[in-house]
């Protein structure tokens, strides 16, 4: 229901602390599917992530437009569970597509998700760029900080 549709089903098929934080482990896992829904884990246990349509891919850097594209938050320092974020013009540049990152929502990099991102502070929040801030936390708004690291990452396909 959180998606819109009652009734649905949703496979699991990436999870990093199974398949690896390395992000070619995403992308073997992810890449070619669509849609994806994906959850992160952040280490001091926030939950949040993204919805998009367009299957990820390796490529060298691409933006890719997606009208319905989202952010939202399950667990947050600042807003309710189950708020959801929606792109500002009609999808454009909702997603990021590189061989270097996993997950990565936004022009402005709103949210990306690094490489190694259990061990490092690369991840990050640069929200609102694509997506409307509704709530004006800004980058409070999934962690309660722009850098985090993450607990874990899970990516769903709908089955």
């Amino acid at each position: 229901e959180f998606y819109g549709i009652n009734g649905q089903r949703w496979k699991l098929i990436y999870k990093a602390s199974r398949d690896s934080f390395d992000m070619q482990a995403f992308h073997r896992h992810c890449d070619d599917i669509g849609p994806t829904m994906t959850v992160v884990q952040s280490k001091d246990g926030y939950l949040f992530g993204g919805y998009t349509s367009v299957p990820w891919a390796s490529a060298l850097g691409s933006q890719k437009n997606d009208p319905t594209a989202f952010l939202f938050t399950l667990v947050s320092p600042v807003v309710e569970s189950g708020t959801k974020f929606a792109c500002i013009k009609a999808g454009t540049n909702a997603v990021f597509h590189s061989f270097s990152c996993g997950p990565a929502f936004g022009t402005g990099y709103d949210l990306i998700i690094s490489n190694d991102s259990d061990t490092n502070m690369d991840s990050y929040c640069n929200f609102p760029h694509s997506y409307v801030d509704h709530l004006g936390h800004g980058t409070l708004t999934f962690t309660g900080s722009v850098h985090f690291k993450t607990a874990d990452i899970e990516v769903f396909t709908q089955a």
